[in-house]
């Protein structure tokens, strides 16, 4: 993705916005990339690490569970900055799905529903860069509710950690044969820079796993050249 694009479609957006009346939190997000330097270092911003545990696989018909988030500043992970909560998704969940996260219907009962966590989460999250693995699954599940409440998408920059480490560990694939794709996986790069996931499946252990890994693939594309935010967006940013 180009950075500037995505100045682009903001400054679009907002042109488009600008005699509606929004909450504030829509037009704080709509000021999410405005202090963003895309010649700094990469590492020189501030990310937030996010994970979603939902009641299936199929964004269309699934709903959010657990959101769990840590927050990263100048490549560290900041422990005492945490967004963790339960949502009650007005839903079954399937038994496939609690033999993964262990979240069962006890314990999400008397929960918010997503849309209020979601709030409280755009507060947390504010104008950081959101990063997360497989991004676009969890970007889907944000953008819903963004898109009901607030009528836009997201405006923050968002990462994807499995196209960092296509770009620094995966030789080049030019016939779309995914021979790397499970060196990408959650699992297989935990391993590869011995991160303990203790609460693997949890959002809040995966967020974690996310976030240690996110600071070594950091580390490899400033290796390989690639140093500016401008370069990370344009090797692993979503939209």
């Amino acid at each position: 993705m180009n950075i500037y694009a995505a100045f682009l479609l903001n400054k679009l957006l907002r042109l488009r916005l600008r005699r509606r009346r929004l909450p504030p939190r829509a037009r704080e997000n709509l000021a999410a990339l405005d202090e963003l330097c895309p010649s700094a270092p990469a590492r020189s911003h501030r990310f937030v690490v996010v994970d979603l545990e939902t009641t299936g696989l199929d964004p269309h018909k699934d709903r959010v569970v657990s959101v769990g988030a840590f927050r990263v500043v100048e490549g560290r992970i900041k422990l005492g900055q945490v967004f963790s909560e339960l949502c009650n998704p007005g839903r079954d969940i399937p038994v496939e799905s609690i033999q993964v996260h262990a979240i069962v219907p006890d314990m999400i009962r008397h929960a918010r529903p997503a849309w209020e966590v979601f709030d409280d989460f755009l507060d947390f999250l504010g104008r950081d860069i959101l990063v997360a693995h497989h991004a676009l699954f969890d970007l889907f599940f944000l953008n819903r509710v963004m898109r009901e409440r607030y009528g836009f998408p997201l405006q923050n920059l968002v990462v994807d950690t499995v196209l960092m480490c296509r770009a620094v560990l995966i030789e080049p694939d030019p016939y779309g044969q995914r021979r790397g794709a499970k060196r990408c996986s959650l699992d297989a790069l935990a391993e590869r820079y011995r991160i303990n996931v203790p609460e693997r499946h949890t959002a809040l252990g995966d967020a974690l796993a996310t976030a240690l890994i996110f600071q070594r693939l950091l580390t490899e594309l400033e290796r390989a050249g690639w140093t500016t935010l401008k370069d990370l967006v344009a090797v692993a940013g979503v939209r």
